[in-house]
């Protein structure tokens, strides 16, 4: 189960980065999925901080948030955001797909979830 296999992660004794790239890839396998990133805030950007599913040099990349109106979605909630497959909105990782390196994802649906600490955003 999903479960188990998180909570064994978290409980190893492991690097972060590992850590953190060990979800990602557990994720992805879950949810069949044709990629997962776990980003960060950092000031007015999400920065990648694991991926799977995207090219390597997407966790150089900084996402401006005012820039991703899916990601400023995300952001904005609590719970899971949902973007169905004919959404208009642009696909931040659009060109970054490991499989469809430089072009645009021929499907647009994503969820996302932001994730708080102690009532704060990630990294904020």
């Amino acid at each position: 189960m999903l479960e188990d296999v998180v909570l064994a992660d978290l409980t190893a004794e492991l690097p972060s980065a590992v850590r953190l790239q060990r979800l990602v890839r557990t994720l992805r396998e879950y949810f069949r999925c044709g990629a997962v990133g776990l980003l960060r805030l950092d000031g007015d950007a999400l920065c990648p901080v694991a991926v799977d599913g995207l090219v390597r040099e997407a966790l150089g990349r900084r996402f401006v948030v005012a820039q991703h109106p899916r990601l400023a979605a995300i952001l904005a909630r609590r719970e899971t955001v949902a973007f169905p497959p004919d959404s208009s909105l642009p696909d931040p990782y659009d060109g970054l797909v490991g499989n469809h390196v430089g072009d645009p994802l021929p499907v647009h649906d994503c969820m996302g979830i932001s994730l708080h600490i102690e009532g704060s955003l990630w990294g904020h």
